[in-house]
């Protein structure tokens, strides 16, 4: 047989097993007009009849002078299969002290799970020489089992499917099959860039290594199945132990509870919760500082551990995985009524509803303050003068959420805090024209 229908037989195949009992309804390449992705998109294109239907996305990182020349190439090529392609702009952010390399591949793959709908899949032409690297990348990071597990061939992105059919094909097979299809492909020049550490492995260490082991590549490969047969495991034993450690809010943990683990299972519980919340790993310092910052805290401490766009938070015995808060609500007054559409807050909405339970009597129009924390605030509850402070601690608000609370006041007076309770001089028993309050919150998370 020959090569190129060989390729085009392997890719195939591995398109069968990941789309086998998975309802795609449409596949997305990732094009980025290298070598890589531009084979796979040939291959895409010569077995469209029997796969869903097929749509490129190129992303503009805008970081190489040639950054539009390379958008409009992958425009032509697709034009040139008719395969629709869309082109998705992203800002890196510079000067953060975070390698360009992961800030690059972060904007990526938030694009492409924003743009991708539920059902629908991303392929992506990584393949077993990416894999090799990758696994010695992560050791070198000092990574576990799931770092050494290296790329899997599917997984989720957010609601829809990533899927890498290419993983057991080695990156002299793509440019055979190119060179023998006559193809041309864009060469990036940051690819020969040393000082980013996968060209770095890739140009100055590799090939040294595979002089002396020939076969290292595919010894690789089968370290990192290996290796994500044992995270599998891991995780499997991280779910059993997670079900006896649930908080009393949602997708927390009982730091109670946790400390009953032994520290291996603790530190294997919280990455496997981390990742079910759709965290990325943390270092072993980070989980260190986790151990003994904020499971080890008084639980009148305020613990706070932060890493890539993840805030470990503690309140009492519940422990938090959060995306970084807002900014902190306006200090003006916002102006609003029962009967007005919900009002849009920092986190979340405000919104007032019809009911005949207990609850805020007041007139259909009447104009209403919405005001945040400043401090100092009382009301009259239960036929008494009382600290809203002391209110939120008994009703359990965090802290860090006590700030975006929205307090409502009618007449420069504080009536009513949805979720904590509504002030004695405007609260109806139950059978009477009244209004209920939710703050729908957006705890990020």
């Amino acid at each position: 047989m020959k090569a190129s229908q060989s390729l085009l037989l392997t890719v195939q195949q591995q398109l069968e097993f990941l789309l086998a009992e998975k309802q795609v309804s449409r596949l997305w390449l990732a094009f980025s007009g290298g070598l890589d992705s531009q084979v796979l998109l040939h291959l895409l294109a010569a077995l469209r009849e029997n796969l869903p239907p097929l749509s490129a996305v190129h992303i503009h990182h805008g970081l190489q002078t040639q950054a539009d020349a390379w958008a409009d190439n992958c425009q032509q090529v697709c034009l040139s299969l008719k395969i629709p392609c869309q082109i998705v702009p992203v800002v890196i952010p510079q000067d953060t002290g975070e390698s360009l390399e992961a800030l690059a591949r972060e904007a990526r793959y938030q694009a492409f799970a924003k743009l991708l709908q539920p059902a629908e899949a991303l392929v992506t032409a990584q393949h077993a020489d990416d894999q090799a690297e990758t696994l010695l990348l992560q050791l070198f990071r000092g990574a576990g089992a799931a770092g050494l597990a290296a790329m899997p061939q599917q997984a989720q992105l957010g609601q829809a499917w990533l899927l890498r059919p290419l993983l057991q094909v080695r990156r002299q097979q793509l440019a055979d099959w190119a060179k023998q299809q006559q193809l041309a492909w864009i060469d990036d020049p940051s690819n020969q860039d040393r000082r980013f550490d996968r060209n770095f492995l890739r140009h100055e260490i590799l090939p040294s290594l595979q002089q002396r082991w020939p076969s290292l590549v595919d010894t690789l490969n089968r370290a990192a199945s290996q290796q994500a047969e044992s995270w599998e495991l891991l995780q499997q034993q991280g779910s059993y132990d997670l079900q006896h450690c649930c908080g009393t809010q949602a997708q927390t943990l009982s730091v109670k509870a946790l400390l009953k683990l032994s520290h291996p299972q603790r530190s294997n519980a919280l990455r496997v919760w981390l990742k079910q919340c759709g965290f990325l790993m943390p270092s072993a310092r980070k989980l260190l500082q986790i151990e003994n910052n904020v499971l080890q805290a008084g639980s009148d401490r305020q613990p706070l551990v932060c890493w890539n766009n993840t805030e470990i938070r503690r309140y009492r015995d519940n422990l938090y995985a959060l995306t970084p808060l807002p900014q902190q609500p306006p200090k003006h007054k916002l102006e609003w009524s029962l009967n007005a559409m919900p009002l849009a807050l920092p986190l979340g909405q405000l919104r007032a509803s019809p009911t005949t339970d207990k609850g805020l009597c007041l007139p259909l129009n009447t104009q209403l303050e919405v005001r945040f924390r400043r401090g100092g605030e009382c009301w009259l509850r239960h036929k008494q003068h009382q600290s809203l402070k002391n209110c939120l601690q008994a009703a359990g608000i965090p802290p860090w959420l006590r700030g975006f609370l929205p307090l409502l006041y009618w007449q420069d007076e504080l009536i009513a805090v949805p979720g904590v309770g509504i002030s004695d001089k405007v609260l109806s028993p139950a059978g009477e024209n009244n209004w209920t309050l939710q703050w729908l919150k957006k705890i990020p998370a």
